[in-house]
Order: structure tokens, then sequence, then C-alpha cells
């Protein structure tokens, strides 16, 4: 099971938030990563993958910019959902 989140995580963020990409699709993203990272596994990958915070970082000041309220909402409750942990370990 970890294996398939941390599968799951890599891939999303591997999608920089490009121009390319609809704002649907960067708040589904976002939307995702936000339910990943809220089981046990997507949070320890979250603090023991490689590069995972920064491209993370990058991501949401690419949404930023884009400057849609979906987008906006989706990338900051997504940064809620990492620093309100619920799991007990």
């Amino acid at each position: 099971k970890e294996k398939l989140i941390n599968n799951a995580i890599t891939a999303l963020l591997s999608q920089e938030g490009d121009i390319a990409a609809s704002n649907a699709e960067l708040e589904s993203q976002f939307q995702a990563v936000r339910r990943l990272v809220a089981s046990k596994a997507g949070f320890l990958a979250f603090t023991q993958l490689p590069k995972f915070r920064e491209r993370l970082g990058v991501k949401v000041v690419k949404a930023l910019k884009r400057n849609n309220d979906g987008v906006t909402h989706a990338a900051i409750d997504m940064l809620c959902a990492l620093m309100c942990v619920s799991i007990k370990f």
C-alpha cells in the first residue's frame, strides 16, 4: 500500500502545474494529493521522499500565480491537510 501511495504522489508531483494543464485538472491534482497525504504512508512520504516538499512548493506557487479561486482553494486546502496531521502513529 505504501509503495502505491508513494508512486501516486510522485506521479502527481511530476506534473508541475504547467500552463498546459487546465484549472480543473490542477485543482483535481491538489485534491488527490490532499487525500493521499491524509494517510499514514502519505504523510511519511511527505517527510521522507526526496524533493517532495520542493516540488510541492513549486507546484503551489505556480498554482497561486494563476489567480483562480478554485485552484487557490485546492492548493491551500492541501497545505492545511499537511499542517493538521490527524494520524495516530
